[in-house]
């Protein structure tokens, strides 16, 4: 590293894209679930399950965009607060922290895995990608 490096502007993250590719995401994902359940949310036994999930999605998101830590907390807050808390920043911070602590069990990490494997399939297009959200609904119903 050179001795002006950090003179250098790191390049501006598309944060609409991100987030737009979440909520795209998101949606189709907890649409087959919703339908089925419109109660789901409200169900705490399935929230290792959709969380560990999108903790996953969200492994996903950092590693195509190459986001830091601090990059990543901020983009997976602001999408669990529209997502999930209905905009309420407390709410959002609450669900950060469970999702982190269901990332610590086998189970969490699990869930985790097939979701970003669902991210990574649907990203990339093509002829299955339509299929990829229907991962949360295989763990739901296992």
């Amino acid at each position: 590293m050179g001795l002006f490096d950090f003179l250098k502007t790191k390049d501006i993250l598309p944060y609409e894209k991100i987030y737009g590719e979440l909520d795209r995401f998101t949606e189709a994902s907890l649409a087959m679930p919703k339908m089925n359940n419109p109660f789901l949310l409200d169900d705490k036994n399935k929230h290792p399950m959709i969380f560990g999930y999108f903790m996953g999605v969200m492994d996903h998101i950092a590693k195509a965009y190459e986001l830091t830590e601090k990059d990543k907390l901020k983009i997976f807050t602001q999408y669990l607060s529209k997502n999930f808390a209905e905009n309420n920043d407390e709410d959002a911070k609450a669900l950060v922290k469970y999702s982190m602590d269901v990332m610590k069990t086998d189970e969490g990490g699990h869930y985790a895995l097939r979701g970003k494997l669902a991210m990574k399939k649907w990203a990339e297009g093509g002829p299955m990608a339509a299929y990829a959200p229907m991962g949360l609904i295989k763990i739901l119903n296992d």
